[in-house]
């Protein structure tokens, strides 16, 4: 299953040098432009604490040259997780784990960032969707899997506090066990992204109804993460660009948003159009399969804020990659299945070796069928498939 790229044919090394330039993240810098993007694989205990191969994972990643790691989404609370085997950064006892994390992706040379997030009315284990609240801005019916329509619980303002609190003790847990930032999620429809769209946030009191209302849920969780902690500590958000649906969240008010996230203290950006619910509408469908898919959403907000804003989706071309940085349309790539697959993507490409990247086409989604106990790929070595993950110093299939 595994070939090299179509489109990544050798090529002039000095044509991707831009991909490595430092990046500079508030006070911080990456040794290049290359930032691992968050991808769920679900390597956790049970318990959420971290396990010796999740560190490998991660670390892995920064062996094979990354400027950034970005994990996952970490929750930050048991109410707020998503998938059976996701990482928590909720209490002292995943402290240990993380620090251990934290150190070997800093071994490696690239800069250790956690993605932090309250599932909202994605919050599992769906089997007992009904057994305990769900909550989200307003109780709005969704289709939480083919067929299956649920109505999620509208948070109550205590419990707006609550999340708010959990939000900052994770990011304090993530500084003390070493890491250099987080990400805070504000897409893809979990709960901080909800508040966003008129569509799923219909309240009437300070947490709803204009554009300041919906936005100060987000705005609110970023101001109190980057008061709560040091100032070398970075404190990215991914921002839901554009739900992509009519009456929902639109790129002109992420524009909007942006530049006001930077005000709060953020210091870089993700794009995210469409959430788990748009994303399989008619009028978009197919988009997720389409190279730079979001590229249009990274340059619009690029425009209009000074921090870096991280293109991802579909630029596992190293052509693409470099193209975005040298003509300034993002200050970094975000890659997640590329690096899946081949986590010596950033070596392979610095050395000019680009016809040497490996690929897969993603025709059996694998790592997505694989999600809920822990995501391997088809086109890695039958050792590493069998073992459940891609370790130190093993090399793809060839």
């Amino acid at each position: 299953m595994t070939s090299p790229s179509s489109a990544s044919r050798a090529g002039d090394p000095a044509d991707l040098a831009p991909l490595f330039t430092p990046l500079n993240l508030g006070s911080r810098s990456a040794r290049n432009r290359i930032v691992q993007a968050p991808m769920s694989v679900g390597y956790a205990k049970p318990d959420g604490t971290v396990t010796d191969r999740e560190i490998e994972h991660y670390a892995r990643r920064a062996q094979g040259g990354v400027g950034v790691v970005v994990t996952e989404n970490f929750a930050i609370s048991v109410a707020g997780r998503q998938m059976p085997l996701q990482t928590l950064v909720s209490d002292e006892e995943q402290l240990p784990g993380l620090t251990r994390m934290a150190s070997e992706i800093h071994r490696h040379g690239a800069l250790a960032i956690v993605q932090i997030v309250h599932a909202g009315r994605y919050a599992g284990p769906w089997e007992e969707y009904e057994k305990r609240r769900r909550l989200a801005p307003s109780a709005v019916p969704f289709e939480l899997t083919p067929g299956r329509v649920v109505t999620p619980q509208e948070i109550t303002p205590e419990e707006i506090d609550e999340v708010i609190e959990e939000f900052v003790r994770a990011a304090q847990l993530c500084e003390r066990a070493g890491f250099d930032g987080v990400g805070v999620h504000v897409a893809q429809g979990f709960l901080l992204s909800g508040f966003l769209s008129p569509r799923t946030n219909r309240r009437t009191d300070e947490w709803g109804g204009d554009f300041g209302g919906r936005t100060r849920l987000p705005l609110e969780v970023v101001r109190r993460v980057v008061a709560a902690t040091g100032p070398d500590f970075v404190v990215g958000v991914h921002l839901l660009s554009d739900e992509r649906v009519a009456g929902g969240w639109t790129l002109d008010d992420a524009v909007r948003l942006a530049p006001l996230l930077e005000d709060a203290g953020a210091g870089f950006l993700f794009a995210v159009p469409t959430t788990f619910e748009t994303m399989r509408m008619p009028q978009n469908a197919g988009m997720l399969g389409k190279p730079g898919y979001s590229l249009d959403d990274t340059v619009a907000l690029q425009l209009v804020v000074d921090i870096p804003v991280v293109a991802n989706g579909g630029l596992g071309d190293p052509r693409d990659a470099a193209r975005v940085i040298e003509s300034h349309q993002a200050q970094a790539v975000g890659l997640a299945r590329p690096l899946f697959v081949d986590p010596d993507w950033p070596r392979k490409v610095r050395a000019g070796a680009v016809g040497t990247v490996h690929t897969c086409a993603c025709d059996t989604g694998l790592c997505l069928r694989t999600q809920l106990t822990g995501s391997i790929c088809e086109s890695w070595p039958e050792r590493a498939r069998a073992r459940g993950y891609l370790g130190y110093d093993e090399g793809t299939a060839s």
